[in-house]
Protein backbone atom coordinates (compact mmCIF):
# COMPACT_ATOMS: atom_id res chain seq x y z
CA UNK A 1 0.00 0.00 0.00
CA UNK A 2 2.80 2.11 1.13
CA UNK A 3 4.71 1.84 -2.47
CA UNK A 4 1.32 2.12 -4.61
CA UNK A 5 0.73 5.84 -2.41
CA UNK A 6 4.39 7.34 -2.61
CA UNK A 7 3.80 6.01 -6.71
CA UNK A 8 0.95 8.11 -6.75
CA UNK A 9 2.63 11.26 -4.91
CA UNK A 10 5.51 10.99 -7.45
CA UNK A 11 2.58 10.52 -10.71
CA UNK A 12 1.25 13.55 -9.24
CA UNK A 13 4.45 15.50 -9.15
CA UNK A 14 5.52 15.07 -12.63
CA UNK A 15 1.96 15.84 -13.73
CA UNK A 16 2.40 19.43 -12.30
CA UNK A 17 5.67 19.88 -13.51
CA UNK A 18 4.40 19.44 -17.17
CA UNK A 19 1.15 21.28 -16.37
CA UNK A 20 3.79 24.69 -14.82
CA UNK A 21 5.23 23.98 -18.22
CA UNK A 22 2.48 23.77 -20.51
CA UNK A 23 2.23 27.41 -21.45
CA UNK A 24 6.21 27.97 -21.91
CA UNK A 25 6.21 24.81 -24.10
CA UNK A 26 2.71 25.68 -26.40
CA UNK A 27 4.60 29.60 -26.63
CA UNK A 28 7.63 27.90 -28.01
CA UNK A 29 5.87 25.24 -30.35
CA UNK A 30 2.65 27.00 -31.71
CA UNK A 31 4.17 30.54 -31.33
CA UNK A 32 5.57 33.13 -33.42
CA UNK A 33 8.81 31.57 -33.91
CA UNK A 34 6.92 27.72 -35.21
CA UNK A 35 4.30 29.67 -37.19
CA UNK A 36 6.33 31.86 -39.48
CA UNK A 37 8.07 28.18 -40.41
CA UNK A 38 5.18 26.03 -40.91
CA UNK A 39 3.28 28.84 -43.26
CA UNK A 40 6.49 29.87 -44.50
CA UNK A 41 6.30 33.78 -43.79
CA UNK A 42 9.71 34.22 -42.56
CA UNK A 43 12.08 35.16 -45.22
CA UNK A 44 15.02 33.19 -45.97
CA UNK A 45 17.07 35.75 -44.09
CA UNK A 46 15.22 35.24 -40.68
CA UNK A 47 15.81 31.58 -41.53
CA UNK A 48 19.35 32.24 -42.11
CA UNK A 49 19.56 34.16 -38.80
CA UNK A 50 18.64 31.79 -36.42
CA UNK A 51 20.23 28.61 -38.37
CA UNK A 52 23.55 31.17 -37.59
CA UNK A 53 23.00 32.44 -34.05
CA UNK A 54 21.90 29.22 -32.80
CA UNK A 55 24.72 27.31 -33.46
CA UNK A 56 27.28 28.18 -31.07
CA UNK A 57 24.32 26.80 -28.93
CA UNK A 58 24.00 23.44 -30.27
CA UNK A 59 27.78 23.09 -30.55
CA UNK A 60 28.21 23.66 -27.08
CA UNK A 61 25.63 21.27 -25.76
CA UNK A 62 28.05 18.23 -25.38
CA UNK A 63 29.74 20.22 -22.81
CA UNK A 64 26.97 21.55 -20.96
CA UNK A 65 25.42 17.83 -20.72
CA UNK A 66 29.19 17.05 -19.62
CA UNK A 67 29.22 19.58 -16.45
CA UNK A 68 26.09 17.33 -15.21
CA UNK A 69 27.38 13.92 -15.77
CA UNK A 70 29.85 14.62 -13.42
CA UNK A 71 26.99 15.21 -10.46
CA UNK A 72 25.81 11.45 -11.40
CA UNK A 73 25.08 8.70 -8.46
CA UNK A 74 24.12 5.69 -10.53
CA UNK A 75 24.73 3.86 -13.57
CA UNK A 76 21.22 4.71 -15.25
CA UNK A 77 22.03 8.41 -15.13
CA UNK A 78 25.57 8.64 -16.13
CA UNK A 79 24.81 6.10 -18.86
CA UNK A 80 21.63 8.33 -20.25
CA UNK A 81 24.22 11.37 -20.26
CA UNK A 82 26.84 9.72 -21.83
CA UNK A 83 24.71 8.69 -24.62
CA UNK A 84 23.18 11.58 -25.14
CA UNK A 85 26.58 13.45 -25.19
CA UNK A 86 27.73 10.71 -28.14
CA UNK A 87 24.66 11.35 -30.27
CA UNK A 88 24.86 15.49 -29.27
CA UNK A 89 28.36 15.81 -30.88
CA UNK A 90 26.39 14.33 -34.17
CA UNK A 91 24.14 16.69 -33.77
CA UNK A 92 26.30 19.54 -33.88
CA UNK A 93 27.37 18.61 -37.69
CA UNK A 94 23.53 17.95 -38.62
CA UNK A 95 22.87 21.30 -38.09
CA UNK A 96 26.11 22.71 -40.07
CA UNK A 97 24.76 20.44 -43.28
CA UNK A 98 21.47 22.04 -41.87
CA UNK A 99 22.71 25.17 -42.56
CA UNK A 100 24.10 25.01 -46.01
CA UNK A 101 21.32 24.16 -47.51
CA UNK A 102 20.30 27.72 -46.80
CA UNK A 103 23.37 29.31 -47.87
CA UNK A 104 25.48 29.96 -44.71
CA UNK A 105 29.25 28.27 -44.90
CA UNK A 106 30.62 26.32 -42.23
CA UNK A 107 33.46 28.78 -41.61
CA UNK A 108 31.23 31.41 -40.77
CA UNK A 109 29.05 29.36 -38.43
CA UNK A 110 32.21 27.64 -36.75
CA UNK A 111 33.53 31.40 -36.55
CA UNK A 112 30.78 32.57 -34.36
CA UNK A 113 30.95 29.32 -32.20
CA UNK A 114 34.64 30.22 -31.58
CA UNK A 115 33.67 33.61 -30.38
CA UNK A 116 35.12 35.51 -33.33
CA UNK A 117 31.88 37.87 -33.54
CA UNK A 118 29.73 38.20 -30.15
CA UNK A 119 26.63 36.54 -30.15
CA UNK A 120 22.56 38.80 -30.05
CA UNK A 121 22.14 39.29 -25.82
CA UNK A 122 18.93 36.91 -26.16
CA UNK A 123 21.45 34.12 -27.41
CA UNK A 124 24.38 34.47 -24.96
CA UNK A 125 21.30 34.41 -22.21
CA UNK A 126 19.94 31.15 -23.22
CA UNK A 127 23.54 29.48 -23.78
CA UNK A 128 24.98 31.53 -20.27
CA UNK A 129 22.07 29.81 -18.38
CA UNK A 130 22.17 26.27 -19.70
CA UNK A 131 25.96 26.23 -18.76
CA UNK A 132 25.19 27.44 -15.82
CA UNK A 133 22.30 25.31 -14.18
CA UNK A 134 24.62 22.18 -15.43
CA UNK A 135 27.17 23.29 -13.68
CA UNK A 136 26.37 25.01 -10.61
CA UNK A 137 22.57 23.70 -10.24
CA UNK A 138 21.76 19.90 -8.86
CA UNK A 139 21.22 17.31 -11.25
CA UNK A 140 17.87 17.38 -10.76
CA UNK A 141 17.93 20.73 -12.26
CA UNK A 142 20.61 20.24 -14.57
CA UNK A 143 18.75 17.76 -16.29
CA UNK A 144 15.15 18.81 -15.90
CA UNK A 145 16.29 22.27 -17.75
CA UNK A 146 18.21 20.43 -20.35
CA UNK A 147 17.51 17.13 -21.64
CA UNK A 148 13.51 17.49 -20.26
CA UNK A 149 12.81 21.04 -21.38
CA UNK A 150 15.08 22.07 -24.22
CA UNK A 151 15.27 18.37 -26.04
CA UNK A 152 11.44 17.89 -25.22
CA UNK A 153 10.17 20.50 -26.93
CA UNK A 154 13.09 20.72 -29.65
CA UNK A 155 11.47 16.95 -30.57
CA UNK A 156 7.77 18.46 -30.53
CA UNK A 157 8.74 21.64 -32.45
CA UNK A 158 11.22 19.61 -35.03
CA UNK A 159 8.11 17.22 -35.42
CA UNK A 160 5.71 20.54 -36.09
CA UNK A 161 7.93 22.25 -38.13
CA UNK A 162 9.37 19.52 -40.84
CA UNK A 163 6.89 19.78 -43.61
CA UNK A 164 7.07 23.49 -43.70
CA UNK A 165 10.95 23.49 -43.37
CA UNK A 166 11.44 21.36 -46.30
CA UNK A 167 8.97 23.64 -47.98
CA UNK A 168 11.77 26.12 -48.03
CA UNK A 169 13.33 23.97 -50.66
CA UNK A 170 11.39 25.66 -53.38
CA UNK A 171 12.76 29.07 -52.46
CA UNK A 172 15.85 30.80 -54.15
CA UNK A 173 19.11 30.24 -52.58
CA UNK A 174 18.17 27.18 -50.72
CA UNK A 175 19.23 23.17 -51.08
CA UNK A 176 16.55 21.00 -49.70
CA UNK A 177 17.92 17.90 -49.73
CA UNK A 178 18.49 14.76 -46.93
CA UNK A 179 21.50 16.63 -45.57
CA UNK A 180 19.79 19.42 -45.11
CA UNK A 181 16.53 17.78 -43.03
CA UNK A 182 18.80 15.25 -41.01
CA UNK A 183 18.82 17.41 -37.78
CA UNK A 184 15.06 18.35 -37.87
CA UNK A 185 14.04 14.53 -39.09
CA UNK A 186 16.72 13.12 -35.85
CA UNK A 187 15.09 15.10 -33.46
CA UNK A 188 12.00 14.50 -34.39
CA UNK A 189 12.53 10.54 -33.21
CA UNK A 190 14.81 11.09 -30.84
CA UNK A 191 13.85 13.24 -28.78
CA UNK A 192 10.58 11.50 -27.93
CA UNK A 193 12.87 9.06 -25.58
CA UNK A 194 15.29 11.28 -24.15
CA UNK A 195 12.73 13.78 -22.45
CA UNK A 196 10.62 10.24 -20.90
CA UNK A 197 13.79 8.89 -19.45
CA UNK A 198 15.46 12.45 -18.09
CA UNK A 199 11.91 12.55 -16.12
CA UNK A 200 12.96 9.22 -14.71
CA UNK A 201 16.43 10.59 -13.83
CA UNK A 202 14.69 14.05 -12.43
CA UNK A 203 12.27 11.63 -10.05
CA UNK A 204 15.19 10.15 -8.88
CA UNK A 205 16.74 13.01 -8.14
CA UNK A 206 14.68 15.49 -6.86
CA UNK A 207 12.69 14.05 -3.91
CA UNK A 208 11.99 16.90 -1.75
CA UNK A 209 8.96 19.99 -1.74
CA UNK A 210 12.20 22.28 -2.06
CA UNK A 211 14.04 20.71 -5.14
CA UNK A 212 11.28 19.90 -7.00
CA UNK A 213 10.59 23.65 -6.97
CA UNK A 214 13.64 24.29 -8.18
CA UNK A 215 13.04 21.74 -10.83
CA UNK A 216 10.23 23.64 -12.46
CA UNK A 217 11.59 26.65 -12.21
CA UNK A 218 14.91 25.82 -14.17
CA UNK A 219 12.76 24.11 -16.64
CA UNK A 220 10.45 27.02 -17.20
CA UNK A 221 13.52 29.30 -17.67
CA UNK A 222 14.99 26.81 -20.34
CA UNK A 223 11.90 27.33 -22.39
CA UNK A 224 11.53 30.65 -22.24
CA UNK A 225 15.00 31.46 -23.08
CA UNK A 226 15.13 29.20 -26.35
CA UNK A 227 12.04 30.72 -27.51
CA UNK A 228 13.47 34.18 -26.53
CA UNK A 229 16.51 33.24 -28.57
CA UNK A 230 14.92 31.68 -31.44
CA UNK A 231 12.59 34.81 -32.02
CA UNK A 232 15.22 37.36 -31.54
CA UNK A 233 17.58 35.54 -33.79
CA UNK A 234 14.67 35.61 -36.75
CA UNK A 235 13.77 38.71 -36.37
CA UNK A 236 17.30 40.45 -36.30
CA UNK A 237 18.27 38.60 -39.68
CA UNK A 238 14.98 39.63 -41.61
CA UNK A 239 16.61 40.78 -44.94
CA UNK A 240 18.71 38.53 -46.53
CA UNK A 241 21.54 41.89 -46.66
CA UNK A 242 21.43 41.12 -42.88
CA UNK A 243 23.82 38.68 -42.70
CA UNK A 244 26.44 40.37 -44.15
CA UNK A 245 25.98 44.23 -43.38
CA UNK A 246 27.77 46.06 -40.70
CA UNK A 247 25.02 47.33 -37.91
CA UNK A 248 24.77 51.10 -36.37
CA UNK A 249 26.00 51.38 -32.94
CA UNK A 250 23.41 51.52 -30.98
CA UNK A 251 23.29 55.41 -29.22
CA UNK A 252 23.95 55.34 -25.61
CA UNK A 253 20.97 54.27 -23.79
CA UNK A 254 19.53 52.48 -26.80
CA UNK A 255 21.40 49.01 -25.85
CA UNK A 256 18.47 48.16 -23.41
CA UNK A 257 15.54 48.30 -26.39
CA UNK A 258 18.19 46.96 -29.44
CA UNK A 259 18.77 42.84 -30.26
CA UNK A 260 21.59 44.71 -32.52
CA UNK A 261 25.12 42.62 -31.68
CA UNK A 262 27.41 44.54 -29.45
CA UNK A 263 31.01 44.38 -28.99
CA UNK A 264 30.96 43.05 -25.50
CA UNK A 265 27.76 40.78 -24.41
CA UNK A 266 26.29 40.64 -21.53
CA UNK A 267 27.61 37.21 -20.21
CA UNK A 268 26.05 38.17 -16.59
CA UNK A 269 24.85 34.37 -15.65
CA UNK A 270 20.97 34.42 -15.10
CA UNK A 271 20.05 33.46 -11.37
CA UNK A 272 18.29 30.19 -10.75
CA UNK A 273 16.16 31.34 -8.09
CA UNK A 274 14.69 34.10 -9.96
CA UNK A 275 12.14 32.27 -11.96
CA UNK A 276 9.32 32.04 -9.03
CA UNK A 277 6.52 29.68 -8.85
CA UNK A 278 2.92 30.58 -8.45
CA UNK A 279 1.62 29.65 -4.98
CA UNK A 280 -0.97 26.89 -5.67
CA UNK A 281 2.50 25.23 -7.42
CA UNK A 282 4.47 26.17 -4.47
CA UNK A 283 1.72 24.11 -2.04
CA UNK A 284 1.38 21.13 -4.53
CA UNK A 285 5.51 20.45 -4.50
CA UNK A 286 5.91 20.76 -0.85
Amino acid sequence: MDNRIESRREDDWLTDLKGYLEPEWNALVGGEFATGIINGTWPIGAMRGWLLQLYPFIHAFPKYLAEALIKTEDEHARSFLIDNIRVEKAHAEHWIWMGEGFGLSREEMIALAEGERPLLRDVQSLSDWIGYINAKGSLAEAVAATSFAIEGATGDLSRALLAGFEAYGTREGVTMNPRTTKWFRNHAKYDDDHPRIALQVVARYATTGRERMRVMAAARRSLQLLNLALLTASREYLADSALKAERRPPATGERRHSQQPIAFPDRRLVGRRAAGLPEDAARRTA
